[in-house]
């Protein structure tokens, strides 16, 4: 079983990154309370996080079960880098994602004070 570990991990990600690459609507759904251009920023956020979460997938089955680190040490080690910067970007853009709905919440706020 913890062989496996690491292949359903990367499917679940995998998973997840293509329902919020090519399924996910949440945030288009968001235009009736959110100016058209913040709402273009944050679609284009989700998507390309999701773009993200299918590459660390890919990344996080190469560097666990497709390259031996015996064998190809440096293609083993770059992976594992990738797969880290991979999910630093998806930490940055899932916080600015955050920092989007902050800014609605505060216009939303400022508009029910008016």
């Amino acid at each position: 079983m913890p062989e496996a570990l690491p292949m359903i991990l990367s499917l679940l990600i995998g998973a997840a990154g293509w329902y919020y690459l090519f399924y996910s609507r949440a945030a288009q759904r968001l235009v009736v309370i959110e100016a058209q251009r913040a709402n273009d920023r944050r679609v284009r956020l989700r998507r390309a996080n999701g773009a993200a979460m299918i590459v660390l997938a890919v990344l996080l089955y190469l560097g666990s079960r497709a390259i031996d680190p015996q064998q190809r040490p440096r293609a083993f080690v770059v992976t594992w880098l990738a797969a880290f910067v991979s999910l630093l970007v998806i930490v940055a853009l899932g916080l600015a994602d955050v920092r989007l709905t902050l800014s609605l919440r505060k216009s939303a706020r400022r508009d029910r004070d008016a």
